[in-house]
């Protein structure tokens, strides 16, 4: 089977890789990529950076470079559900593009390996629940989100890329699988958002700009440590996941 895949940020490709093996690294355009041989496939996986922008070019990049079988968009992700822990794997079975204006189911045609894997997972004490999944353009508070969705869908997270994903994929008639780990929970309403420490096209953290935003607003510091440890969790989530999925494929 030939697989894509697409995170938006370097730890979650790094989580990804983690689960894959030894790699060939490089660049596909202007993205970088990894080529791994796991479990019997061949396996494609690029960093997008954030947001539905960099998410829809990075995967019309990669579906034009290669004919997949399946396409998979996995990272981090908030938890709207108050249910959700973090480390917790979310797999959508229903995406959503939600504004201001309201919410809007997308057509998607899943892999049915993600709701064998979630049954599989939870039968061997997994926390992995099947979900919906929140894709908003702009950084949107959770409670917001909330309200929004009004309890409509089941298990909601938010993340900003899948939205996107899920339109090239089907516009390509590839699978997809969504699946995602929560890094912070619906309590935790972050003080900041991550575009105040990226660059201007949201591809990459920049240190200066973590700096000065601490420095207007450092009241965010445990915020930030309580941030850095649930998405060492859900990064681990992500490797454990994807470790076990490639050979059931």
């Amino acid at each position: 089977m030939k697989i894509g895949i697409i995170t938006a940020m370097p730890e979650e490709f790094n989580a990804v890789a983690k689960s894959l093996g030894a790699a060939v690294s490089g660049r596909l355009g202007r993205y970088r990529s990894g080529r791994f041989r796991a479990a019997g496939h061949d396996v494609i996986l690029v960093e997008s950076g954030m947001g539905f922008g960099n998410a829809a070019a990075a995967a019309a990049t990669l579906l034009r470079a290669e004919k997949f079988d399946l396409l998979i968009s996995t990272g981090f992700c908030g938890g709207v559900a108050p249910e959700l822990q973090a480390g917790d794997l979310v797999v959508a079975e229903k995406i959503l593009t939600v504004s201001g204006r309201g919410s809007e189911e997308l057509p998607a045609h899943f892999a049915p390996v993600g709701q064998s894997f979630v049954a599989a997972q939870a039968a061997e004490g997994k926390r992995i629940f099947r979900g919906t999944f929140a894709s908003t353009a702009t950084i949107t508070s959770k409670s917001a989100l909330a309200g929004i969705l009004s309890g409509r869908y089941p298990c909601p997270v938010v993340e900003m890329e899948s939205g996107a994903i899920v339109a090239i994929a089907a516009e390509n008639s590839v699978p997809l699988l969504a699946i995602r780990a929560v890094s912070d929970c619906a309590a935790e309403e972050l003080a900041f958002s991550l575009d105040e420490f990226c660059d201007a096209d949201l591809r990459r953290i920049r240190p200066a700009k973590v700096l000065l935003t601490i420095l207007r607003k450092p009241y965010i510091i445990p915020q930030l440590l309580r941030l850095s440890r649930s998405s060492r969790r859900a990064a681990e989530s992500i490797t454990s996941a994807l470790s076990a999925l490639f050979p059931t494929l």
